[in-house]
């Protein structure tokens, strides 16, 4: 029970971290491109390369305490845990198949086109990563539910 406590904070703090950080992206980050005039190219790759350094752990933290948690529940939380590891499955390859590509382009060259792209792209992630973290809240939720019943059944 004390391992299953500890994944799920893990996994949710987790999840809502990089919920907030897409969203940053999305609203603020982005769009924000779009000012950068002059040395957009080295901006990138030094953009690529802090990212990377920064949310490459947080995310596989993520996964692997996603992982986990389907291992754990039990019952119906075994539900809302390959949910959500489903979604993160979807979220890893929406960040292969468009976001890495994205980026690379524009280590190479600014284009509109490629930054719109890369806008419109990342909302499938922020709309996954939101769901994620809506279905995290209504794991802990029923978990702690869950608990409470069972505390209150070994103490009447």
């Amino acid at each position: 029970m004390e391992n299953l406590i500890i994944i799920t904070l893990v996994q949710l703090v987790a999840t809502w971290a990089l919920v907030g950080v897409s969203w940053y992206s999305q609203i603020i980050h982005y769009p924000l491109y779009k000012k950068i005039k002059e040395g957009f190219v080295e901006y990138e790759r030094s953009h690529i390369r802090r990212t990377a350094f920064f949310l490459s752990p947080l995310m596989l933290v993520e996964a692997i305490s996603a992982i986990i948690l389907v291992g754990l529940s039990r019952g119906e939380l075994t539900t809302f845990a390959i949910t959500n590891l489903i979604l993160l499955i979807f979220i890893w390859l929406a960040t292969f198949l468009f976001q890495i590509t994205q980026h690379q382009k524009l280590s190479v060259r600014f284009s509109n086109k490629i930054l719109n792209n890369l806008i419109m792209s990342n909302w499938v992630r922020t709309l996954l990563w939101t769901g994620k973290g809506i279905v995290m809240c209504a794991y802990v939720y029923y978990f702690l539910v869950h608990a409470c019943r069972l505390n209150l059944e070994h103490i009447f």
